[in-house]
């Protein structure tokens, strides 16, 4: 592995983890959420290298967003205690947006997961979107590693709920900006999926839009629709929308589950570790 300050000197830019238990699901498998957090880590310690961290903008008066977020899944994951190799680098940037896009491997190069977020500057003074131009040099691209398109994708409209879940925010749920961290949505939509279910499909797509910021103390409502799909009657596709205090939505996750192939013998696994 190289050194930090060797990285900051080209893209990609890898990071290694060794994945703890709270990474993992009942069958020591990696969360859809480690995944966020691990792209969110990774891509934060680069833009460090870059001089552009959160602890870099703000004193421009600035606050890095991520309003969207995407990901495809192998169902060959990580597993508890496997170190993992997170890859990012910046794909694209305009006068509003930067999409930095990822990889997840293993450290034997088997892939766990891919995808990107869109990245945008707030102004906390004036609580608006900030352009990117006064830093675009900073930020290399590499537009020839774009593994998806960046088009914002549509979700299909609501159907009549199958479940609704209702959280409270508490302090745990803040990140250092005081909102509540976005991987907290993401953990609300997974509660729908009881572990019998989880046990008998992967998830293969997951993406989400962060709408609306929420703080301590609202009521977040989560509702869980299935969505039709005419040609793949194995897979299943949910639409969660999470609202704030019965108002607006805060978030939307979108995700797609197929059966399982593979099984992991818990038994074999806790004698390798």
């Amino acid at each position: 592995m190289k050194s930090e300050k060797e990285q900051s000197e080209r893209t990609p830019y890898t990071h290694r983890y060794s994945l703890t238990a709270a990474d993992m699901d009942t069958r020591y498998r990696m969360t859809p959420g480690a995944v966020l957090l691990y792209y969110q880590d990774c891509w934060a310690r680069y833009m460090a290298c870059l001089h552009l961290a959160s602890f870099d903008v703000v004193k421009m008066h600035r606050m890095w967003v991520i309003t969207e977020f995407s990901a495809w899944f192998e169902e060959q994951t990580a597993l508890w205690s496997d170190d993992i190799d997170v890859t990012v680098w910046n794909s694209e940037i305009g006068a509003l947006r930067l999409y930095a896009e990822f990889r997840v491997h293993r450290t034997d190069g088997v892939e766990v997961a891919h995808g990107y977020g869109c990245w945008t500057l707030l102004d906390t003074e004036a609580h608006r979107l900030a352009t990117l131009e006064p830093i675009q040099a900073q930020v290399p691209i590499l537009p020839e590693m774009t593994s998806d398109t960046h088009k914002k994708r549509r979700f299909p409209a609501e159907g009549t709920p199958l479940q609704q879940i209702e959280h409270r925010v508490n302090p745990i749920n803040l990140d250092f900006n005081g909102h509540v961290n976005n991987r907290t949505y993401l953990s609300i939509a997974m509660q729908s999926a009881d572990e019998e279910f989880m046990d008998a499909y992967a998830i293969r797509c997951l993406s989400i839009h962060w709408l609306k910021e929420t703080f301590l103390g609202d009521r977040l409502l989560s509702r869980l629709t299935l969505l039709p799909h005419e040609t793949e009657e194995t897979t299943y596709h949910y639409l969660n929308t999470i609202s704030r205090n019965d108002t607006e939505p805060a978030a939307q996750v979108y995700s797609e589950w197929v059966p399982r192939t593979m099984q992991v013998d818990v038994s074999v696994h806790a004698q390798r570790v």
